[in-house]
């Protein structure tokens, strides 16, 4: 029995009820394939619970091909298999973030539809280390370096059960279970960001430096919820801000407090935060907020609500 079947059972065990719902998205690629025979080979989950979701980027002419030969081999076609097409026709900057977008506001509306709160996806261990140095050349403080996969989308729970396991383990569990897969040509084309990173790590045989980084990185996660001492949920994006307390920080913390909140929130936002903004943002809290008007701040605007300074993000 393989270390990736007994590591996914024991994931399953430990995070979700065996008579619970969830959501497997599945690209037809190695990860969510293999992700997807672990899951339905554990028989931990009743099947009638298991839903799938394959999302079509109509970006591959051969890619309407994989999906209907997939579904066959799989056997998949019956009533929890949905098939979603997203179109962003001649889109080339910013289409990973924009696919990304699109595929996250289908997904909150089609699992709440169905009451599914637990998502699973087949991120892996090198998909971290990519990212990981993504934010080091965006130069990410400790708040984006430390935290580098949201573990929720609202109230959806995002789980990467494989996200221990590099991308060759997760390969040969494939070859040796006889898998069939499709591999995506446009993860060969440097026409993207992700796509020239993992390149670039691969050529100079850089992942082991990067994990050993990220995992020191990893151990600060308990500054995380350190935000929450100075940001507290009122409604759904309007947030009661503790001016008292905040200005009472240094500036460094100051800085800190809010990068960790817009992390932690970044499925709101279009684009990363920027030190400018924070610096803004920093500035208006010092000033007389009650006795003024609104006062915009990235993606938001700072004001009375209730007769407590909140910030409403939108």
């Amino acid at each position: 029995m393989s270390s990736l079947f007994i590591g996914l059972k024991g994931y399953l065990k430990k995070n979700i009820k065996n008579n619970e719902k969830i959501l497997i998205l599945i690209s037809c690629g190695l990860d969510s394939t293999v992700l997807f025979d672990l899951i339905t080979k554990s028989k931990y989950l009743f099947n009638k619970n298991i839903y799938y979701l394959i999302f079509d980027h109509q970006k591959r002419s051969e890619g309407k091909y994989e999906i209907k030969q997939f579904i066959k081999f799989y056997n998949l076609s019956n009533k929890n298999l949905f098939l979603k097409k997203i179109s962003l026709k001649n889109e080339v900057k910013g289409f990973q973030e924009k696919s990304r977008s699109n595929r996250f506001n289908f997904l909150y509306n089609f699992s709440k539809k169905r009451n599914i709160k637990n998502i699973f996806l087949g991120h892996h261990l090198d998909d971290l280390n990519e990212t990981f140095f993504m934010r080091k050349i965006q130069q990410s403080g400790t708040a984006g370096l430390s935290n580098i996969f949201s573990d929720n989308y609202k109230d959806l729970k995002l789980h990467r059960p494989l996200d221990i396991y590099s991308k060759k383990q997760i390969k040969n569990y494939a070859i040796k279970k006889k898998l069939i897969w499709f591999e995506d040509r446009s993860n060969l084309e440097l026409d993207f960001t992700r796509n020239k990173i993992r390149h670039f790590l691969y050529s100079n045989d850089l992942f082991h430096k990067i994990n050993s980084e990220r995992l020191i990185f990893s151990k600060t996660t308990h500054i995380k919820p350190l935000y929450q001492n100075f940001f507290k949920r009122k409604l759904d994006k309007i947030f009661e801000i503790e001016t008292v307390k905040f200005n009472n920080l240094t500036e460094n913390l100051k800085f800190l407090v809010i990068q960790l909140f817009y992390y932690e929130h970044r499925y709101l936002f279009k684009k990363q935060i920027r030190d400018e903004n924070i610096r803004n943002f920093i500035e208006i809290l010092k000033s007389d907020i009650q006795s003024g008007k609104e006062k915009s701040i990235f993606s938001g605007k700072i004001r009375v609500f209730d007769k407590k300074i909140c910030i409403n993000l939108t």
